[in-house]
């Protein structure tokens, strides 16, 4: 009994030496993005802050950012549809869509003097998302995005000042490759402000660690069996 047992432990500890795709808790300070301002066309690319890192499909990731809209407030005859500025993780999956995206919209009639309710966060979803809730510009509004792997879905949850909302969308088994943040798509909006980013992602064993307790666990099954054979010829 005492060789299994050490073997046991032996196992344990060549276990705990082998390589994993690590944990890691990383933020992104606030002064890192800056005030997201438009710049010259709807959507362009300098209008874009991308924060890069990698995380497997069977890894687990927490995101969360704090982001205070612009505080403009359309009036009559402006721009139906304009947007304080959204963010979205970038993915890679069979269908994912434009799932996990979350976007602060502003969308009144062309001829209408503007009012709260016309503003909208939208989430998730094919596409630019479901609304799910008015925001109030200017106000500071957090977001979390959880991806649960043994679900395959993703927890977004919004709060903020009279708010405070959740959906969950698929996640797919995607595998994510960093943040995007984009700024206003109107130039009279001003600046939208994202605060810091806290990036969370959970240690995963690699396939040789699960390999290695596999093969460890045979042979200590093979160890038992011999010796309960042992005993039973003995007595």
């Amino acid at each position: 009994m005492m060789r299994s047992s050490s073997l046991a432990v032996a196992l344990a500890l060549l276990a705990s030496t082998l390589p994993t795709a690590q944990a890691a808790t990383t933020i992104v300070p606030q002064s890192e993005w800056g005030d997201m301002q438009f710049v010259a066309g709807t959507n362009n690319a300098s209008n874009e802050l991308i924060y890069e890192f990698s995380v497997a499909p069977d890894q687990g990731l927490t995101v969360s950012s704090s982001f205070t809209t612009s505080s403009y407030a359309p009036g009559p005859y402006e721009p139906g549809f304009v947007s304080p500025g959204w963010l979205f993780v970038r993915r890679s999956c069979t269908a994912c869509g434009a799932e996990g995206n979350v976007i602060w919209d502003m969308g009144k009639p062309y001829t209408a003097n503007f009012n709260n309710a016309y503003t909208m966060i939208l989430i998730g979803d094919l596409g630019r998302g479901t609304e799910v809730a008015d925001y109030v510009p200017g106000a500071t509004y957090q977001t979390t995005m959880t991806w649960n792997r043994a679900s395959s879905k993703i927890d977004i949850n919004v709060s903020g000042p009279g708010l405070n909302v959740t959906r969950q969308v698929d996640s797919s088994g995607d595998t994510i490759t960093g943040l995007v943040f984009r700024g206003p798509n109107y130039e009279g909006m001003g600046a939208s402000l994202f605060g810091n980013v806290s990036v969370i992602t959970q240690a995963v064993p690699e396939p040789e660690t699960w390999a290695m307790l596999l093969a460890g666990l045979g042979l200590l099954g093979a160890v038992a069996k011999r010796r309960e054979q042992a005993s039973s010829l003995g007595a």
